[in-house]
């Protein structure tokens, strides 16, 4: 079956949009497995504590990636201009370029200082940030186009499980590899196959339909986010999503690696074999989340997950540390994160596209909600980071907690979650009529 027309009428391409949807899984699939081998996931955070960089220059390097995204702001017009597609498939293929370059890492560090390996890092890694902040600043609005708003719970929850399915694969060939590739050339390796799904990923967004150049009426301008930042419904996601982000994701989250590694005793491998677990968890519940939302609206689905991963924050500080039962104990918790965090990513991506954002201002919208949440999410790690080397060699005890340079990072952390939490109950939605 040959492509269709991007040039398609509205309603030819909204009834040619379901027979793509597996080029859409597909590529946002393969897309994870990159991501999760290079940027997002333990193995970067485990890669930056290997070559020797202390928690703040982690969390600077952490932070870059989410900094970059208020460019939405300033580049949305001329993408809206250009054509929502070309610019994402452009700005995807070169931040994969740039990815390779960090094949040249072990070079570096075998001719070099550690201030230069840090500024060669950094290079890297702020303009990878820039091309992914301007190709998904494109992203966006293309993928609300993609979907039907009838079948979005139930699409984002089969979307996630495939996505789910392959990196969960991915880490645990990861964790093999690092298993007996060890030092700065094992990561290279991973960050290789990562590069490589990187490129695949370009196949299989090709055929997908629509995200042509904007009319005027559609192209982003200030005046337009200015509207949507009047939009309450849309100020109040905001502020919970963000808080979330930051809480949640962005500064508890992405130093969980190093938690397991130098306080609860665990090895490399394994650490990235609770992500597997993790996976696993969102597999077996992504499509029920999915359907759950399509059946009862996004919000209820959106609270109950948001609510229960308030907890999570304090299980991880109140696991065993350097005992027979830490992995063990450290699975569970993967496990729940995972189940929770799926049925959150799925509802409120769900929110966001379904009962937030019109349709006819999805340009300017997307670009305000990833500038927002790049913003927040980029302060994440820094304060993780400095929290973190502003208190270590803290130890002692807090009623049945253990306290060290960590305590602070979840105590942050679940507040900001539970704040999120009581925003989001302040959001008001509606379910569009099917």
């Amino acid at each position: 079956m040959s492509p269709p027309d991007p040039n398609l009428s509205a309603a030819g391409q909204s009834r040619s949009r379901p027979r793509h949807l597996p080029w859409l899984i597909t590529h946002n699939a393969l897309n994870s497995m990159f991501s999760v081998l290079t940027y997002f996931g333990p193995v970067f955070v485990l890669f930056l504590s290997e070559l020797g960089l202390p928690k703040t220059r982690i969390g600077f390097l952490l932070s870059l990636l989410p900094f970059c995204g208020p460019l939405a702001l300033f580049v949305a017009p001329a993408v809206a201009r250009a054509g929502v597609k070309r610019i994402f498939l452009v700005c995807w293929a070169l931040r994969t370029v740039v990815t390779a370059l960090f094949l040249l890492v072990p070079w570096v560090v075998n001719r070099f200082d550690s201030e230069v390996t840090f500024a060669f890092v950094a290079a890297l890694v702020l303009m990878f940030a820039v091309l992914r902040a301007i190709g998904e600043t494109a992203f966006f609005p293309w993928f609300q186009e993609m979907i039907p708003a009838s079948i979005r719970g139930r699409f984002n929850g089969v979307n996630s499980l495939f996505g789910l399915l392959a990196t969960g694969i991915c880490l645990a060939g990861a964790s093999y590899t690092l298993d007996y590739v060890s030092g700065v050339e094992g990561y290279a390796v991973v960050i290789g196959a990562g590069v490589l799904f990187g490129f695949a990923s370009l196949f299989f967004a090709l055929p997908i339909p629509g995200g042509g150049p904007g009319r005027r009426r559609e192209t982003a301008h200030s005046r337009a986010m200015r509207l949507a930042v009047g939009d309450r419904s849309f100020r109040i996601y905001l502020a919970a999503t963000g808080l979330a982000m930051m809480g949640g994701y962005s500064m508890v989250f992405a130093f969980i690696p190093l938690f397991m590694k130098e306080h609860v005793g665990l090895a490399d491998g394994q650490i990235l074999l609770l992500q597997v677990s993790s996976y696993c968890a969102g597999l077996l519940s992504s499509y029920g989340w999915g359907w759950a939302a399509d059946r009862y609206g996004s919000k209820p689905v959106v609270q109950w997950a948001l609510g229960l991963m308030v907890v999570l924050p304090v299980c991880w500080w109140a696991m065993p540390r350097h005992h027979a039962w830490s992995f063990a104990a450290g699975v569970a918790i993967a496990f729940l994160w995972g189940i929770l965090s799926t049925g959150w990513s799925v509802s409120e991506q769900r929110l966001l596209f379904v009962n937030v954002i019109p349709p006819e201002k999805k340009t300017e919208y997307t670009a305000v909600y990833y500038a927002w949440v790049g913003l927040l999410g980029g302060f994440g790690p820094i304060v993780g980071g400095i929290l973190l080397d502003a208190f270590e060699g803290t130890s002692g005890r807090w009623l049945f907690l253990p306290v060290d340079s960590f305590s602070p990072v979840f105590l942050v952390g679940t507040a900001l979650l539970g704040t999120s939490a009581l925003i989001m109950s302040r959001l008001r939605t509606a379910e569009p009529a099917a």
